[in-house]
């Protein structure tokens, strides 16, 4: 049993042809990326075959919008994303382990700030 429809497959191939043309590879490149025959690849592309989600993660490694490929929707970052980024990637290793670590506080705390947070809704007077 297929997993997508026929017409899935021609929209998803549909739109991987035009993220590799968008970045510049030819069609070989993308077979040599997946480790698949360039005919098993021209498929994925004409709408005859599934590329599957496990060859997602290589095409996003190299700039593939994987989310426009399977949604046709393009994830366009933020201002705010952007400049978070952009800081991020600024900081020294210590400072980057230490987001982290505040990150992993913050999702340890969660369960008990909702709680704090549902009961102060319930205590105050409507």
């Amino acid at each position: 049993m297929a997993l997508t429809s026929t017409k899935q497959r021609q929209e998803i191939g549909n739109r991987l042809k035009e993220e590799r043309e968008r970045l510049g590879y030819s069609e070989i490149q993308i077979a040599q990326l997946l480790g698949i025959p360039i005919d098993a690849y021209i498929r994925f592309e004409e709408g005859f075959a599934d590329p599957g989600i496990y060859r997602m993660p290589r095409l996003s490694s190299i700039g593939f919008d994987v989310l426009y490929i399977i949604t046709e929707e393009r994830h366009i970052p933020g201002l705010e994303e952007d400049l978070l980024l952009q800081k991020f990637r600024s900081l020294s290793l210590k400072g980057k382990v230490s987001v982290f670590n505040t990150i992993d506080a913050l999702e340890r705390l969660a369960p008990n700030l909702k709680r704090k947070i549902r009961s102060v809704k319930r205590s105050k007077p409507d």
